[in-house]
């Protein structure tokens, strides 16, 4: 018995503690309602294609014909009998099969829309991982400067209490401290909101151990581009020439065949009936020019979003890599000389002012300088992954592993 019970303890414990992979948090984003309805769409507009290429059901007709109406029996004219008939409609040329071509590439542009649907709730997905890396560093630099300034408080009582500072110099040590515990609180609140996020993508609050993270995908090359949005737009033009190649088609109308039998009573000795026709509409109403403008219009719209695309891209390419290429170099003189410039002259006022010779205005500003500074090595190094995650998003590389 208390075999079982540590074991139903040491179970709890586990499932208690389980985080979310990044594996698996990929998997749960593919699963995601938003695109399992987008889905579904495509597959409703696959089957919509095989009934828009059918000509329809053959008619049965079944018809009493030419029954006097006093008697109604089939015995007293010789044109009175039970017809059966068959029709089909028939179309001349291969315009139903135009039409559920379009419908089909309807469909296959939903299902590479789907895909990078999923795309960008990964690129999301992403860019949440970044600003949680982003706000965890923030707080730590928060966490270390307070502990500097615990220290640079008791060494302002000290000197209080030997008349070399005033008071007014201890309380604004102290207001600094303040406002900075504020702010980490506030970093804080805000890694809850990305937490949150993070619940949208999964479906569930289960926590994500972000030690999964494999942060040199962001730097992997990937040989294979598929951009999954062209390929959509694409799949819309290619349904629009369908259309356009289907309404001019629709000139030539419709047959409507049909074939009847009579069966009679034979009174006058000659037998059965037989009949056939042929009908046909005139196309003399504006519907079928309206639908070829239509059909024009819409293929002149793809068309023109395709192309506008391509330079959006391009366009969105090159100022990546511009902006890729400004933030390793800030980035670079900031590693290299700026941070230990500060951090050499937040140290040096510190023992000046511990030694009285420096004020403590001259201190504040070192330590607010210093801080700065990090922060916008942290908002940089963000910028960076972030601009490199949208560049991979837009040239059609892999975000998952």
């Amino acid at each position: 018995m208390l075999k079982i019970l540590l074991l139903s303890l040491s179970m709890l414990m586990i499932s208690s503690t389980y985080a979310f992979t990044f594996d698996e948090a990929i998997k749960q984003i593919k699963e995601h309602d938003h695109l399992k309805s987008i889905e579904f769409e495509s597959k409703s507009l696959e089957s919509k294609s095989e009934k828009i290429g059918s000509w329809g059901d053959p008619m049965l007709k079944l018809a009493a014909k030419n029954f006097p109406k006093d008697s109604l029996k089939d015995n007293e004219t010789p044109m009175t009998g039970i017809e059966f008939g068959l029709s089909q409609k028939m179309a001349l040329t291969n315009k139903y099969g135009k039409l559920e071509n379009a419908v089909k590439e309807e469909s296959k542009s939903l299902l590479y829309k789907k895909e990078d649907q999923a795309q960008a709730m990964i690129k999301s997905f992403w860019d949440i991982l970044i600003a949680i890396k982003r706000l965890k560093n923030e707080i730590s630099i928060f966490d270390e400067n307070l502990s500097w300034l615990d220290k640079t408080i008791k060494v302002s009582e000290r000197l209080y209490a030997n008349g070399k500072i005033s008071q007014q110099a201890l309380l604004d040590i102290k207001i600094r401290q303040a406002q900075m515990q504020s702010s980490l609180d506030n970093k804080k609140f805000e890694l809850q909101t990305q937490n949150s996020n993070l619940s949208y993508l999964f479906g569930k609050k289960t926590p994500f151990d972000l030690k999964s993270v494999p942060w040199k995908i962001i730097d992997k090359k990937e040989a294979t581009k598929v951009d999954l949005k062209e390929l959509s737009l694409k799949a819309k033009l290619n349904a629009s020439e369908y259309n356009l190649s289907a309404s001019n088609l629709n000139y030539v109308p419709d047959i409507t065949f049909s074939v009847g039998y009579t069966k009679r009573s034979n009174i006058d000795d000659r037998g059965d009936f037989v009949s056939a026709s042929i009908s046909f509409p005139i196309p003399t109403s504006s519907i079928k020019y309206a639908n070829k403008d239509m059909a024009i219009n819409q293929k002149y719209s793809a068309s023109h979003k395709l192309n506008d695309y391509k330079r959006y891209k391009e366009k969105n390419i090159d100022h990546l890599k511009i902006d890729i290429e400004k933030i390793k170099n800030e980035l670079k003189i900031l590693d290299s000389r700026t941070i230990k410039f500060a951090e050499s002259s937040r140290k040096i006022t510190l023992k000046s002012y511990s030694l009285g010779e420096a004020t403590y205005v001259e201190l504040l500003q070192s330590e607010i300088k210093f801080q700065d500074i990090l922060m916008k090595q942290v908002e940089l190094r963000s910028q960076l992954l972030a601009k490199k995650i949208d560049l991979k998003y837009i040239v059609g590389e892999k975000l998952d592993a």
